[in-house]
């Protein structure tokens, strides 16, 4: 059934995945073209921050919105891949690609672990107010055998694809240098701090937020990150206000990514409301 809703959501999925897919083509670690960079990863970020919005609090069954997200997850994941083998095939080697995946999958996961939390605490519910056939009621997991199949079709699915998108190779283990790791732990509880105020802002609240309001906020979280950064890794040098800017606009973009998008589907009827004990 055609409803503003579901376009609303196919138009997202699309647009995502397109923007996946050409991105990589305009990633550069060039100090010139680092800014660019922060910006499209912040887009990817913000990307994930959707789905694991989604997954964890949106409508319909928990059975199906899982593997949904899930495969959404994995899409991105394949939609980079082949970006990086169409415009940069000589910057992502085979072995490279796993750890792409893990991040991108594993931001999701640790992504929807608070927002479960939060939805289960505070009985929050991503609800379609002009679907009537939703009552905002939470109750006890029950879901039919339709439910299991299609989640499983989703899987399926997803493993199906990576014969055709991923790289031949054997994968010999996951590595991650420990810089990197320290940075994406920095990220994870950065991208915790900046979400949950765009979900609110974005949904909850019925005036929208002034605009000078994000980068201010954003500005603040980034001096936090950063300072934390530092203490632990060292200063970046004489390139501190770059890196600086960068994780900024990093912030700033994945912000601005998940507040926009949920702009849109409030506008389409959805709203994030506290739902009724059953």
């Amino acid at each position: 059934m055609l409803t503003p809703r579901n376009v609303a959501a196919g138009l997202a999925v699309i647009g995502f995945l397109v923007f996946d897919f050409i991105a990589p083509a305009f990633m550069e670690l060039r100090q010139e073209r680092m800014w660019l960079t922060a910006l499209l990863i912040g887009v990817c970020v913000g990307q994930i921050n959707l789905i694991a919005t989604w997954g964890a609090l949106g409508p319909g069954n928990v059975v199906v919105r899982l593997p949904w997200s899930i495969l959404l997850g994995v899409l991105t994941w394949y939609s980079m891949t082949l970006g990086f083998r169409a415009w940069r095939p000589m910057d992502l080697r085979s072995h490279e690609v796993f750890p792409l995946g893990a991040v991108l999958l594993g931001g999701l996961v640790v992504a929807q672990v608070p927002l479960w939390i939060a939805g289960k605490s505070f009985r929050w519910r991503l609800v379609d107010l002009k679907d009537p056939t939703i009552r905002p009621t939470g109750g006890p997991l029950q879901f039919r055998i339709w439910h299991m199949l299609l989640g499983m079709v989703f899987v399926a699915l997803a493993l199906g694809l990576g014969r055709v998108v991923l790289p031949s190779g054997h994968l010999h283990g996951l590595y991650l240098e420990d810089e990197l790791v320290a940075i994406l732990i920095a990220m994870v509880v950065t991208n915790l701090v900046m979400t949950v105020p765009c979900i609110w802002g974005a949904l909850v609240k019925s005036n929208p937020v002034p605009p000078v309001v994000w980068p201010a906020y954003c500005a603040l979280a980034t001096a936090v990150e950063f300072g934390v950064l530092c203490g632990v890794l060292g200063s970046p040098g004489p390139d501190a206000g770059e890196v600086f800017m960068a994780f900024f606009l990093l912030n700033l973009s994945q912000c601005a990514t998940v507040y926009f998008v949920l702009r849109i589907f409030r506008a389409v009827g959805f709203l994030l409301i506290r739902v009724l004990p059953a």
